[in-house]
């Protein structure tokens, strides 16, 4: 499995405060960066505000993951979208990640300007699921999707890419920073169905919706090319 990142807060948000390291060491050179026990990142985790991006694939993502973390894929903009969700680079951050791709997301973290890395989950997403639970979120085809009843559609595509063809009855709600994203959705009962263009982006969406305490959320496989596939085949 790949990589994770954790955010953790206490009080506000880390991502919406100021950052502190609380007296816990800042190690900036990758090859500084510390491996730690499941106790030892737990305790590093409820003494510091930490964002977790889990760095895996979205469908691994969805299937299973650390509650609060945010998913970044490593596969994929990496980069682009990390800017993106994280702007601030002195964000306090804790790694899980396999061995053999420890090396390449911290490279790639310290490249962007990222040096508040705390420390490595030895062991990775394999340790935390032996001893603690792991959270899940819905992740459809389109052809559930078009199956169900349908709630809150969310396209986090640009402005420009929903100008140019969307789903009926969806809203454009573009992918933003971790702050600002979803401010204007409700905590209601219905259901909110994501998806972006090929599934990328929406998977980002979800986790931070679900790491800010919304409960009734589905991402839609494939994005909006996997569904105007869809509606084509059944016309």
């Amino acid at each position: 499995m790949l990589g994770i990142l954790f955010l953790i807060c206490q009080g506000k948000h880390p991502a919406l405060s100021a950052s502190g390291t609380n007296n816990i060491p800042v190690h900036q050179p990758q090859s500084s960066v510390p491996l730690l026990t499941l106790e030892q990142f737990k305790k590093v985790r409820n003494q510091t505000n930490v964002l977790v991006v889990d760095t895996r694939s979205g469908d691994e993502f969805l299937h299973g993951f650390i509650p609060k973390s945010i998913n970044i894929g490593l596969k994929g903009p990496f980069e682009t979208y990390l800017m993106q969700v994280i702007p601030n680079r002195n964000q306090q951050l804790l790694l899980v990640v396999d061995t053999m791709d420890k090396n390449d997301a911290v490279e790639r973290l310290t490249k962007l300007g990222y040096n508040r890395i705390m420390g490595i989950l030895d062991g990775g997403i394999m340790i935390w699921k032996a001893h603690e639970p792991l959270d899940s979120l819905k992740n459809i085809t389109p052809r559930t999707f078009f199956k169900s009843d349908q709630g809150h559609i969310v396209d986090v595509r640009t402005e420009k890419e929903f100008a140019a063809g969307h789903i009926d009855n969806a809203m454009n709600i573009p992918l933003t920073d971790f702050a600002n994203f979803g401010i204007t959705l409700k905590k209601d009962d219905d259901q909110i169905y994501l998806h972006c263009q090929s599934g990328y982006r929406s998977a980002i969406a979800v986790s931070i919706l679900s790491a800010k305490g919304f409960k009734n959320i589905c991402n839609i496989q494939g994005g909006y090319k996997a569904l105007s596939e869809e509606i084509k085949e059944n016309r």
